[in-house]
């Protein structure tokens, strides 16, 4: 495997060709501190780019809203924790105007910064590095008091000023804050991947080379509204990717779908069994095919 900035392409894919022909934007907008594993994927796929650090997933979505040449990367899942319910809330509200133009994958591998010979009092992070490490915490540092982050960059700014601290993070952070790696990797047995979307203003041309299509979706309300929507894929050969249900802000027991699907819209398949749904009743809007082959490890 390739790392430090460096890419590797999933076998099979073509995917990356067409990526690498991508105009790099300005700007690109990512979820911040400086350290965070969203900027590091960002320095990653596009390096020496200019940078905008925003405080959260929605303040993203509003930069790109009034810088229209900028693109931004945020994260969508991670194979721990699950879904980022504020990424899928901002992709499938009806005023938005962004699309999915690409999906990276980064291998998370989790360090614990501190100081060398100091007694840890307490460890700080972000929730999903305590979730996917938690087993190994309890192992390790039973009786330390673990204190949840908004990013881990932040844990380790908190590692740095207070005394008997330590934080869970990538292992840049320890240069980058002046701190020692004291355990690389933390169950690193254990897959640890978050994947993220690079979206923007402009759509992908569909191909064939896209492997993946985002779909926000309303199902008429009736039984077996959601059954009837999956038999045209299943019938076509097409696999679902992701699934999750929102609710539909303003009415009560009303939901709006976000699904992902393998292949393009420009695939005579895909668009056959989108037909027949739509035919029936439902109410499909797509938010992008892309690629999704663009892997690096941190």
């Amino acid at each position: 495997m390739i790392k430090s900035s460096a890419v590797f392409l999933t076998v099979g894919l073509s995917s990356g060709a067409c990526t690498a022909r991508m105009n790099p934007p300005p700007t690109i907008a990512c979820l911040g501190p400086e350290g965070s594993f969203s900027h590091l994927i960002t320095q990653m796929r596009f390096p020496g780019l200019a940078v905008s650090l925003r405080d959260n997933v929605g303040d993203v979505f509003d930069f790109l809203a009034t810088n229209p040449d900028a693109l931004g990367i945020v994260p969508i899942e991670n194979s721990s924790g699950g879904f980022i319910i504020d990424t899928v809330d901002r992709l499938v509200d009806t005023r938005s105007t962004l699309y999915i133009r690409e999906e990276l994958t980064l291998d998370v591998k989790l360090a614990l910064l501190g100081r060398a010979g100091e007694p840890i009092t307490s460890i700080h992070s972000h929730a999903m590095p305590f979730y996917h490490g938690d087993d190994w915490l309890k192992t390790h540092y039973p009786d330390v008091k673990r204190v949840v982050e908004p990013s881990t960059a932040k844990a380790a700014e908190k590692a740095v000023a207070t005394p008997g601290a330590a934080a869970i993070g990538p292992r840049q952070n320890a240069e980058r804050h002046g701190l020692q790696i004291l355990h690389f990797p933390i169950a690193g047995e254990v897959p640890n991947i978050t994947q993220f979307y690079l979206i923007g203003h402009a759509a992908n041309t569909p191909t064939l080379e896209h492997n993946r299509t985002a779909l926000v979706v309303e199902l008429p309300d009736r039984s077996g509204s959601l059954c009837r929507f999956l038999t045209p894929l299943s019938e076509n050969d097409i696999n679902m990717k992701r699934l999750e249900s929102r609710p539909i802000r303003g009415q009560p027991n009303k939901y709006r779908f976000y699904i992902e699907i393998e292949g393009s819209t420009a695939d005579p398949r895909v668009q056959q069994a989108l037909n027949q749904t739509r035919a029936d009743g439902a109410t499909i809007r797509s938010v992008g095919s892309y690629s999704a082959g663009l892997r690096f490890e941190s």
